[in-house]
C-alpha cells in the first residue's frame, strides 16, 4: 500500500466539486489499499470492465488521468448552427414575462 499516494487522492478527494471525478478517485484509492475491481465494484455499484478503464487511466497518467473529457451523456440533438441562432434569439430578445413584477407589485 502507498501511503503517499492515498494521501494524495485523499486530498484530491477533498477538492472535487464533481461526483463522479470523486468517485473514480475513491475507486483508485481503493485499488491501491489493496481490494480487488470486484469488491470496488459492489462498494461503488460500477462494474468491473469500468474500474479498470479507471485504474488503467490512473497507471498511465495519474490524477489526470481520471478527469472526464466531456460528459459521456445524449449527444446534442441541436446542430452548432442551430445552437448559435438559438443564442442569438436569446441574448435578443427578452422573455414574454418580463415587466411580470411590474404589473403586479
Amino acid at each position: 500500500m502507498d501511503t503517499k499516494e492515498i494521501e494524495r487522492l485523499n486530498s484530491a478527494m477533498k477538492q472535487a466539486s464533481n461526483k463522479r471525478l470523486y468517485e473514480r478517485y475513491q475507486a483508485v484509492r481503493f485499488r491501491l489499499e489493496g481490494h480487488t475491481f470486484d469488491e470496488i465494484g459492489e462498494l461503488l455499484s460500477r462494474g468491473r470492465h469500468t474500474l479498470s478503464r479507471y485504474w488503467h487511466s490512473y497507471q498511465s497518467e495519474g490524477l489526470t488521468g481520471l478527469n472526464m473529457d466531456h460528459s459521456p451523456g445524449q449527444p446534442t440533438k441541436l446542430s452548432e448552427e442551430q445552437r448559435r441562432q438559438l443564442a442569438s434569439m436569446l441574448e435578443q430578445h427578452q422573455p414574454a414575462d418580463v415587466g411580470f413584477e411590474a404589473r403586479y407589485t
